[in-house]
């Protein structure tokens, strides 16, 4: 219950997630599954954010290197669409 609680508090912003995600001492595993599930879910789709992020930021410093304001005057992706 509220020592669950705050053993999740405790580790789930720490950074480390072995950490976060490992069962304390003496607690069963279908309860920390059951409280546990929702918090998954939530450093699935952070964990996804960042990845996602860090995509968008690699394809952008690679093409920022060869496309400039200079000699691509307009994004477009195709003869439909320009930005």
């Amino acid at each position: 219950g509220a020592q669950l609680r705050k053993h999740i508090d405790a580790t789930l912003g720490s950074g480390n997630l072995r950490e976060a995600v490992r069962l304390p001492p003496g607690e069963d595993l279908n309860e920390w599954l059951a409280v546990n599930s929702d918090e998954a879910n939530t450093l699935i789709f952070y964990f996804s954010a960042v990845d996602f992020f860090n995509q968008v930021n690699l394809l952008y410093g690679t093409l920022a290197e060869f496309c400039t304001p200079e000699n691509c005057p307009t994004m477009t992706a195709g003869p439909k669409y320009a930005m």
